[in-house]
């Protein structure tokens, strides 16, 4: 899934320097399957880096924080 983030992204911004990947943590997802966020940086309008902040536990969380939070079950399960 990040691999075609990346993929669009570099396809669709063609010179991206800020980009953020990432997922909303229940209960603050607003539906109910995973997907992928994929936004170049600074957020426009300003108020919209609220909706996407990092809150620990809760919130959104960013892709890179949770593919090594799951690497370790990863491992577990081989």
């Amino acid at each position: 899934m990040l691999n075609v983030g990346q993929s669009l992204l570099h396809k669709d911004a063609t010179e991206p320097k800020l980009y953020r990947f990432g997922f909303h943590q229940p209960p603050f997802n607003s539906v109910n399957h995973l997907h992928l966020h994929c936004f170049t940086l600074p957020f426009i309008p300003r108020w919209k880096q609220l909706k996407y902040m990092s809150l620990g536990p809760w919130g959104f969380i960013e892709a890179e924080k949770l593919l090594a939070r799951i690497k370790p079950l990863e491992h577990a399960s081989l």
